[in-house]
């Protein structure tokens, strides 16, 4: 079984790696041209609409995307289920996508007030909730793809309409300044749901559900509102951080914070969410089995990190290489930043694959909890050790901020669910924290100088 499994998920991890390494390459280009043609502030941008137009989505959004999988993939053997979960998943999201869409127009001035200390950015975060209203529909149509195993097809339209934005995006940097900054969140927007229709199931009826219909759906959006509120937590948390950072230093250093994280947690999500596309709706359709549960974490926490101890040895070798070539020298002053905050990814296993047991349960409020205060302890954190030791200190920010959240969905999944993992994943801890505690310490004495 375990070695099906293995093979299985690593299928899903080569299709779906493959779609994100190109949308990655995309990105990894895209930021290039912006570093060279908009600077850090252009870099900034980015990071600050990005994380706006996420906090808002979160909130409105109502955590259909990750419910929806839920349902999906515990129906997805019945034709007449699968249809009308699809129906009802379409509806709401529509209905989430307008309401997104017209709070961000609302908050637009004062959005522009609070992160830039004026006015003159409402129209752009107007642009943007357009392609709040675009997500949300893509959203949707992921979820049921994910939920039914479309797996290919969900590659395809993610690295399709990747490419399209792109192309599309580049002469707007060059030509319209920063302004092409918002513009390009809504053509990557309507790019990536443009071929998600053109890859969809087409034996699921494209069909938005009635008013009645959509009331049917309540267990489904009042699980996905936790969901949401929870995230939403996660996503305030570094909304506030990045604004108190803009308004305290410069967007500048906001954007060299973003390169960071971009770094750090951005590309190593490459690898995380092809497991995750696999792994949760598995979850979820065996979350009455406290053993398959057990068996299915185990497992993946071994696969992570085995995957990712490597990884990790050979990015602090090249680090200063890679800053280079992602962006420009100006940017090594975030190599004390990411050569401690890349140990996170071994705690991130661990946690990631635990918390995925509470939302597979379909445990809202626990999830909520856990999430909340994890944001909390988030902010405060960077923001200190900010203060005290500038980017360097976020970097054992986030160390300590991953290390709490780990103890507190290890709570939940031990104590809670009185679940266990394998020997095989303890091994595979053991190692890969040993391993990354002396590559960390190698490369902050400068040992591993390249």
């Amino acid at each position: 079984m375990k070695n099906s499994l293995t093979a299985k998920v690593l299928k899903v991890i080569g299709v779906f790696s493959g779609a994100e390494a190109f949308g990655i390459i995309c990105s990894v280009v895209k930021m290039k041209l912006v570093a060279m043609w908009l600077s850090a502030t252009g870099v900034g941008l980015f990071g600050l609409f990005g994380t706006t137009v996420d906090a808002v989505s979160i909130i409105t959004g109502l955590g259909l995307r990750q419910s929806g999988v839920r349902e999906v993939a515990k129906c997805r053997h019945s034709e007449g289920a699968l249809r009308r979960i699809a129906a009802r998943l379409r509806g709401w999201c529509m209905l989430s996508g307008v309401a997104g869409a017209l709070v961000l127009s609302f908050l637009a001035p004062l959005l522009s007030l609070w992160l830039f200390g004026d006015y003159g950015y409402w129209w752009q975060f107007m642009i943007l909730g357009g392609a709040l209203l675009l997500n949300s529909l893509t959203g949707g149509e992921q979820a049921i793809l994910q939920g039914t195993g479309g797996f290919r097809r969900l590659a395809k339209a993610a690295a399709s309409g990747t490419a399209a934005g792109l192309a599309i995006s580049i002469p707007m940097f060059r030509w319209l300044g920063d302004m092409s900054v918002a513009l390009s969140f809504l053509v990557y927007s309507l790019s990536i749901l443009f071929f998600l229709f053109v890859y969809r199931d087409r034996s699921i009826p494209w069909r938005v559900a009635g008013r009645k219909e959509l009331g049917e759906g309540a267990g489904f959006v009042r699980l996905g509102g936790y969901i949401a509120l929870a995230t939403f937590a996660t996503s305030l948390a570094h909304m506030v951080f990045m604004s108190w950072l803009n308004r305290e230093t410069s967007t500048a250093e906001v954007g060299y914070f973003q390169a960071g994280n971009t770094l750090v947690f951005r590309y190593t999500s490459l690898i995380f969410g092809a497991v995750g596309l696999e792994f949760y709706p598995r979850m979820a359709a065996n979350s009455h089995s406290p053993r398959r549960m057990y068996l299915f974490v185990s497992h993946e926490i071994s696969l992570l990190l085995k995957i990712f101890t490597p990884m990790l040895l050979l990015f602090l070798l090249f680090r200063r290489w890679i800053v280079e070539i992602l962006y420009t020298s100006d940017f090594e002053v975030i190599l004390p930043f990411v050569s401690v905050a890349i140990f996170t990814i071994i705690l991130r296993s661990v946690s990631t694959c635990m918390a995925f047991s509470i939302i597979a349960k379909g445990e809202g409020k626990t999830y909520l909890l856990t999430e909340g205060i994890d944001a909390v302890i988030g902010v405060c954190l960077n923001i200190w050790f900010y203060t005290r030791y500038g980017l360097a200190g976020i970097g054992f920010a986030q160390v300590i901020w991953y290390g709490v959240y780990t103890i507190m969905t290890g709570v939940i999944y031990f104590g809670r669910y009185r679940l266990r993992l394998g020997k095989e994943a303890v091994i595979a801890v053991a190692v890969s924290f040993a391993t990354g505690v002396a590559a960390v310490a190698a490369a902050w004495r400068g040992w591993l100088i390249l």
